[in-house]
């Protein structure tokens, strides 16, 4: 949609009502990706300890999901080893615009 002095009519409500959405859907992504740096997540970092699922006990995704699931709102304990220092973290599991509660994908490590 391109806006001119001769086609100003044609932008309708719906026009509107959808860039208003976009921009919304935008300024939670945003939000998202921002709480999880601001927590101190980042891409790179592997993780030993997320809440009470730990390097001995991990079987597979679904256990951190699970603590994700249960922990929405609430702070939980991260560890992790970022450039070969171990970091411990607070992060909070919260809804937003994407998939998930966290802003981020966890994948495991093939060894």
């Amino acid at each position: 949609m391109k806006m001119t002095e001769g086609n100003c009519s044609e932008v309708t409500m719906d026009d509107v009502k959808n860039l208003i959405k976009k921009k919304d859907d935008i300024e939670e992504q945003i939000k998202a990706y921002y709480d999880v740096l601001e927590d101190g997540l980042r891409v790179g970092d592997e993780v030993t300890e997320f809440g009470s699922v730990n390097t001995a006990n991990f079987q597979n995704l679904q256990n951190i999901a699970a603590v994700v699931q249960h922990s929405e709102g609430k702070p939980l304990w991260v560890t992790v080893i970022r450039e070969g220092q171990k970091v411990q973290m607070s992060l909070t599991p919260q809804r937003w615009s994407g998939r998930g509660l966290l802003g981020c994908n966890i994948v495991p490590i093939q060894r």
